[in-house]
């Protein structure tokens, strides 16, 4: 890794960053056994993230995390099917959220939609209650580690069709469809699409962002600009929702 502004955080250091960002996120009701659980998780997830931003994604191994974690390596891989899903372990909840921000034609024009649900609570909920300038750079070394390893980088794409198939049963509810349809289908992947754009232009602006407010408007301007070329086949997919849904053979 590069040397830059953030070489004098430790593992340590992020590590007590990161548990103490999370320390306020006990659910109110939970089971003993769930909790147990959802402890260890984070613990991985924390420890791993601290080595990874440090060393770099590739020169940590999983025999590391999980001697770091004093677990073996199964009981890792029993909550992290890879070590790229340690990294980015928030893709599953962002694609349900945008999944559950879809499924409601009542909520407004789809465009309007993605773009609200992409951009609500924007900054990186992983380094919500830190000092923001703390928050960010961590977030810059985490986007630098993430645009540094080539498994990462092709970690979006090993990981489309379980987005596209989540967003996909939403967008099919939307408009009384099967989620197997071409126009459900193609939709989704528009809407992996402009969910990459933001990702994408993200690791673009960090780097020069003085703050997460900064850091939105020009993220959010870049998926503004995308959504241009978007928009006709999101507008042409929810009319789908309001006519018979036959081929027109003529």
């Amino acid at each position: 890794m590069t040397t830059n502004e953030d070489d004098d955080l430790s593992v340590e250091a992020i590590l007590a960053t990161l548990e103490a960002a999370h320390a306020g996120e006990e659910p109110v009701v939970e089971g003993l056994r769930d909790r147990k659980k959802r402890r260890l998780r984070q613990r991985i997830s924390n420890v791993a993230t601290a080595l990874f931003m440090v060393e770099g994604f590739d020169a940590v191994s999983v025999a590391r995390i999980a001697a770091a974690c004093e677990v073996s390596e199964q009981t890792v891989f029993n909550y992290f099917p890879t070590k790229e899903s340690m990294f980015f372990d928030r893709t599953d909840s962002s694609a349900e959220a945008l999944a559950e921000a879809v499924r409601d034609p009542g909520e407004g024009p789809l465009g309007e939609v993605l773009l609200n649900a992409l951009f609500g609570g924007f900054g990186v909920d992983r380094w919500g209650g830190m000092d923001e300038a703390v928050a960010l750079r961590l977030f810059r070394r985490f986007c630098e580690v993430a645009v540094s390893s080539p498994a990462l980088r092709a970690a979006p794409y090993a990981e489309l069709e379980g987005f596209t198939a989540t967003v996909g049963a939403s967008l099919a509810e939307r408009i009384g469809a099967d989620p197997g349809d071409p126009e459900v289908e193609l939709t989704a992947i528009v809407v992996a699409g402009l969910a990459r754009e933001s990702t994408q232009a993200t690791f673009r602006h960090v780097r020069h962002a003085p703050s997460f407010a900064v850091l939105e408007q020009s993220v959010r301007s870049d998926v503004i600009r995308a959504l241009r070329i978007a928009t006709p086949t999101l507008d042409a997919f929810d009319k789908l929702g309001t006519r018979p849904r036959r081929p027109d053979l003529r």
